[in-house]
């Protein structure tokens, strides 16, 4: 063999060796981006227990996260201190008054500014892993932000505030027209601080009393620590307990999920929000396993408004093992909204708008998409006249309204009608949870294809479970498919928010005309142990068709199911009278 071919054959192995060492180098790198990295949270900077501000390397950490799908992202057990100072100073200016006696009515409408925390925008396929970890939040902030997200899975984050958004002293005086409330160290108060409720907590009894008191007319600093808060409604009963004074009713959640698939979060805890719990709005498929929002140990108020809400939904939203405690709102209530024609502008093109008195919970835009089903229903009943599909969707988020063109020609009188997404609505599980003491109801149902089960509901202050078309929020659709059995409903229904007398379970419709039977349809309430303090009824039917009820065990209730307004209502076996009126179609 020749000097040169060995040559020209050790030229080509070297050529071959790098171009594929080049090539194995690409697909390891491939390979790796698609696994993702695993990285600490102190690679970023943050330390837990340190009592440092762990913001700035937070905020880089979630940062990493949006641009590196597939990261997981561990959180050492400890506490993470996080302080911004526009949310900080947002606070004081709410405390002090400046957004008004009610800043619900400021801070809470569309699009209004806020400081986000840890903002995972736009992030795919992660995981964060932070059993034991506290996001300690001081300033009013929203600290988790799901937006326009795909796969996230959170685990194991407890989410607290260092000056929680509401105070809790107890009532050492009550005299004629006020009553005197100490406040330790944990809460420090002022002059004039704005309190727009007062919810009192009986600790011989651990849940809360039947009402509240709303907005106050006076609130003065008395000695250090001390408030005189003037109201007529202050009774001797409220002596020894504990009020519960919070400084504004919703806004940011501590948890949104917008416009995001497929969102897993399992031992999460909540304590503390000024605002509800956990938002989702047009998202797809949330499961929450082991979410628990309650109070932190030695305190009796967690969210100041509902633990979750969930609206314009798909897919499914499924509680599993949740505990819910001490929130200022319901447990959860999923729906859609009635959107109001504001203009026909041709016979098949109109534009709509939600016209609730707050915007939209995540104070964003809803409309439907191309393709989905919009239900036009009677103002004055809720009842269904027709359905439309959506054929073209224009989205005007500054003017607050969407225009559509539908398939169908809408009827004239447009006033007379609401439109409602029927195709956002989700199938609901909610397993082997336990709700205890808090204000309004437990579970407020207004989509379809729903089932409960295997839950406790204890103390609340309204009715257990409620299942309503409320025109009076703007929020629906009348359900259908709904399954409850197997649960403890006890001591409920004992004051703010009880929905027609029941403790146990509301079925109706909230509109002028109630009298129009079947908007709800095919639901069974089975093997349920319901137990009333002197409650009006356990269960209560009302615009509804096609019911079942049965093998249930009521007690502490003048009766134990009161039907009006209905048809096809069968109690153990027995079909009850119908009244007569006209159904209200399929």
């Amino acid at each position: 063999m020749s000097y040169k071919h060995l040559k020209n054959q050790s030229f080509y192995k070297v050529f071959y060796g790098v171009w594929g060492a080049i090539l194995l180098f690409c697909c390891l790198s491939v390979k790796a981006q698609q696994m993702g990295k695993t990285l600490s949270i102190e690679y970023f900077g943050a330390k837990a227990n340190d009592d440092r501000n762990d913001a700035e390397a937070l905020r880089k950490a979630a940062e990493y996260c949006r641009k590196s799908p597939g990261t997981t992202l561990r959180f050492p057990p400890g506490r993470y201190d996080f302080r911004d100072e526009k949310a900080v100073s947002f606070m004081k200016d709410v405390l002090a008054g400046k957004m008004g006696k009610n800043p619900e009515k400021v801070i809470f409408t569309p699009y209004y500014p806020y400081i986000k925390g840890l903002d995972f925008t736009g992030a795919k396929n992660i995981t964060l892993e932070a059993e034991g970890a506290e996001l300690y939040c001081e300033g009013w902030m929203e600290p988790i932000s799901l937006e326009y997200c795909e796969n996230i899975t959170i685990k194991g984050l407890t989410i607290d505030y260092k000056h929680q958004p509401h105070s809790e002293g107890k009532v050492l005086k009550v005299k004629k027209g006020y009553m005197e409330v100490e406040f330790d160290r944990r809460f420090p108060v002022q002059e004039d601080m704005v309190v727009t409720r007062i919810m009192f907590w009986d600790t011989q009894a651990d849940r809360l009393l039947p009402y509240p008191i709303y907005f106050p007319e006076q609130v003065k600093l008395v000695s250090p620590q001390t408030l005189r808060i003037y109201s007529e409604e202050i009774q001797k009963k409220h002596k020894k307990k504990i009020a519960l004074l919070n400084h504004s009713f919703h806004f940011r959640p501590a948890i949104l999920i917008h416009e995001s698939r497929d969102t897993y979060l399992e031992n999460v805890t909540i304590h503390a929000q000024p605002g509800m719990g956990i938002v989702g709005h047009r998202s797809h498929n949330v499961t929450m396993k082991g979410l628990r929002v309650v109070p932190r140990e030695g305190h009796y108020q967690s969210t100041n408004t509902d633990a979750t809400h969930f609206t314009s939904c798909t897919g499914l939203i499924r509680f599993d093992g949740c505990q819910f405690k001490g929130q200022g709102d319901d447990a959860t209530n999923i729906h859609n909204y009635y959107n109001t024609i504001t203009r026909r502008n041709t016979e098949k093109v109109c534009e709509v708008a939600v016209k609730t008195a707050y915007g939209t919970h995540a104070q964003v835009l809803d409309y439907p998409d191309v393709g989905d089903k919009m239900e036009l229903v009677d103002k004055m009943s809720l009842k269904k006249i027709r359905v439309y599909n959506v054929l073209k969707v224009e989205k005007f988020d500054t003017y607050w309204k969407t225009r559509l063109t539908l398939d169908k020609a809408l009827p004239e009188n447009i006033e007379e009608y609401y439109l409602i997404n029927s195709t956002r609505l989700p199938k609901v599980e909610m397993v082997h949870c336990n709700i205890q003491s808090h204000l309004a109801r437990a579970v407020l149902i207004k989509t379809r294809n729903v089932l409960i089960e295997h839950n406790t509901f204890q103390n609340t202050t309204g009715t257990g479970i409620h299942i309503g078309a409320e025109g009076d929020w703007q929020e629906g659709v009348a359900a259908a498919d709904v399954v409850v059995r197997n649960n403890r409903i006890i001591h409920c229904g004992r004051g703010d928010g009880t929905q027609n007398g029941a403790c146990g379970i509301t079925v109706n419709v909230k509109a002028e005309n109630t009298k129009v039977p079947g908007l709800h349809k095919r639901l069974l309430f089975e093997h349920n142990i319901i137990e009333g303090e002197n409650a009006e009824c356990g269960i209560f039917i009302s615009g509804a068709e096609d019911v079942t009820i049965r093998n249930n065990e009521i007690s502490g209730c003048k009766e134990p199911v009161k039907v009006q307004y209905s048809t096809k209502v069968m109690i153990d076996g027995k079909p009850v009278p119908e009244e007569g009126f006209p159904s209200a179609g399929n």
